[in-house]
């Protein structure tokens, strides 16, 4: 769905995000932001490209945080492709970073420095709707209103005496000759009825024999209706509980090996990777799932494990939970290590999978820090996996 403003904040800045984001929808701006608006089962990255291009204002929230952010300068960089107009409402006073500094060049911010947030707000508004320009109705409403009448023109009252003998004169002689003429032709009509009741020979007015069956076409008698149910009535009720949900594997979004670098900055290479991987978990691929590990890998609190090894483990994760969906949570903090070798990256994801043949879904969240270096074809690999659970929800469900 189109809305008038894209929010692109740093995940760490979400509650001044949604204070502004509040504030705008209450002044009639309606506003798009992650993670509110990301529509569950959809691939994170494509809401996120799909949201810009139907938006007609970008507002970015720099701090910090969102000044080092991959996923803020993606956001930018899209923005500035699409030609969406930016406005900038800066809550700190740090320098822009180079890569910002390369869409972000031109000198006129929205400063929001100082507390309280609010005594900003009005400012922020104002610049938005400027850029919007009035709504449509208000356009409408102004093209459609007549111009005023000139003085020099004669008033209404004056010219209404003469428009109306002229105009009501004919009409008052065509209804007063209609009005005759339905007279007569009723007086006819009630001579033949009596005639016919008189004389048991057939009217020659087709009219009377006519007349009942178009009344009854025109209101039929109801049907009676039988007590016993449609045939095609068990079948619709039980279609949704034998069709099973569809897997997100087919549809979300595609799924990729890791790749190498290709002359692009570590921190996108980086971010693409960790991406793949989360995605990889939703297909049933057991070679792509695996091709993001190292020939050992540190795996939880399990020690050193082999490729075979995770192999056996997710075909029988797969197996027990055959729906599976993930998504990263706001940003993934990434660290260089050692240069086009050693890597750390750091997120929270959120997960769902489901068995319906057994009844059962699990609904959580975890921490995940993965450590990554890259082998002897320049291609990443994870070396060791750490992860924290952060919420798990258990239910069952109908079999299906």
């Amino acid at each position: 769905m189109a809305r008038d403003v894209f929010i692109s904040h740093s995940a760490q800045d979400k509650k001044v995000a949604e204070t502004i984001c509040g504030a705008l929808e209450q002044a009639a701006i309606q506003c798009w932001v992650a993670p509110r608006d990301v529509r569950p089962g959809r691939s994170f990255p494509g809401e996120i490209t799909r949201a810009i291009q139907q938006s007609k204002v970008m507002l970015l929230i720099f701090s910090r945080h969102s000044n080092s952010s991959e996923q803020v300068l993606r956001e930018v960089q899209l923005a500035v492709d699409c030609s969406v107009p930016i406005v900038r409402l800066r809550i700190e006073d740090i320098p822009l970073s180079d890569d910002l500094r390369y869409y972000l060049s031109t000198p006129h911010w929205l400063d929001a420095l100082t507390h309280p947030l609010s005594k900003h707000i009005p400012a922020l508004v104002a610049a938005i709707k400027e850029l919007l320009g009035p709504p449509v109705e208000e356009v409408a409403g102004t093209a459609s209103t007549p111009p005023p009448a000139r003085a020099t023109e004669p008033s209404a009252e004056t010219k209404a005496p003469e428009k109306k003998s002229v105009a009501t004169r004919p009409a008052f002689v065509i209804s007063w000759a209609a009005v005759v003429i339905a007279a007569l032709a009723f007086g006819i009509w009630t001579r033949s009825a009596k005639k016919s009741a008189v004389t048991p020979s057939p009217s020659p007015i087709p009219a009377l024999s006519v007349a009942p069956i178009i009344t009854a076409q025109a209101s039929p008698s109801p049907l009676p209706v039988s007590p016993t149910p449609s045939p095609s009535a068990p079948e619709a009720t039980a279609t949704p509980e034998l069709t099973p949900s569809p897997s997100p594997s087919a549809t979300l979004r595609t799924k990729k090996e890791p790749s190498p670098r290709n002359n692009r900055a570590w921190q996108v290479w980086i971010d693409e990777f960790v991406h793949n991987f989360i995605a990889s978990n939703e297909t049933n691929d057991l070679d792509l799932s695996v091709s993001f590990y190292a020939p050992n890998v540190e795996l939880f609190e399990e020690g050193k494990k082999s490729t075979e090894a995770i192999r056996g483990d997710v075909e029988s994760y797969n197996a027990r939970w055959p729906t599976r969906r993930a998504t990263i949570r706001g940003d993934v903090r990434l660290s260089e290590k050692a240069p086009n070798r050693n890597y750390s990256a750091s997120f929270e994801h959120d997960y769902y999978v489901e068995n319906a043949s057994r009844g059962e879904w699990i609904n959580g969240a975890v921490a995940v820090d993965l450590q990554i270096t890259i082998d002897g074809d320049g291609i990443p690999r994870i070396v060791s996996m750490k992860q924290k659970t952060l919420r798990k929800d258990k239910g069952t469900m109908q079999r299906r």
